[in-house]
């Protein structure tokens, strides 16, 4: 019997990675009207509401799907799905996440983690060439069961803040738990090919409500 391990969820309306950018909007506002900058106080002020924007963390609606189902991790935008050969996947997905989408990460399914592996880096941006192998970046592979099993991979573009992750190997986690947080990044999601897509380009995902699609069961 599995037994799951409760992880510290921030259940504030803005996600607690935001925290210290508010503080230090609000130090420099003050500090600014303090010497009679009224203007750039003001602006500073300002970029108090833009930083909640950034690092809202809503509830989400937990959609029940049938058994062996995955949702989606991120919120974003699916730019492009590729059948792998010669690989021990079927499938990549590749979801593109902007400053406009909500960076709290989620998990996909009812699984344990099998391995976390981060790496520190640049934050050039997605389309340049380098970025899958320079920038910050973090694996992490879910499994249940011998045969479902998928790898997912956030990669950090051009961002203001860190790429950061709340979880640990041989975890057990639920679907839909909050994990991590990555603002303005793309996530390639590596499926088996034992899995039935329910996607295509151009889909428009929202974490832990989006059905990416299911295992399917080998005789």
């Amino acid at each position: 019997m599995q037994r799951w391990r409760k992880m510290k969820s921030n259940l504030f309306p803005i996600s607690k990675n935001g925290f210290r950018y508010i503080l230090y909007a609000f130090v420099t506002s003050a500090l600014l009207k303090l010497l009679d900058f009224d203007t750039l106080s003001f602006l500073s002020f300002l970029l108090i509401f833009l930083i909640v924007y950034f690092f809202r963390n809503p509830e989400r609606e937990v959609t029940i799907f049938d058994e062996g189902s995955v949702v989606s991790p991120v919120d974003g935008t699916v730019v492009s799905i590729e059948d792998l050969l010669d690989s021990e996947y079927g499938y990549k997905v590749v979801v593109k996440s902007s400053y406009f989408d909500i960076g709290v990460l989620r998990v996909p399914f009812d699984s344990s983690v099998a391995s976390v592996s981060q790496k520190s880096g640049a934050c050039l941006p997605s389309e340049s060439v380098l970025s899958k192998d320079v920038n910050t970046q973090v694996k992490i592979v879910f499994n249940h069961g011998e045969f479902n099993q998928i790898q997912v991979k956030h990669i950090l573009s051009q961002s203001f803040a860190p790429l950061e992750i709340n979880m640990s190997q041989n975890q057990n986690i639920r679907q839909s738990t909050r994990y991590g947080f990555m603002l303005h990044g793309v996530t390639e999601i590596y499926f088996p090919k034992n899995f039935r897509l329910n996607i295509n380009d151009g889909d428009k995902l929202t974490a832990s409500e989006s059905l990416l699609g299911f295992f399917i069961a080998i005789p």
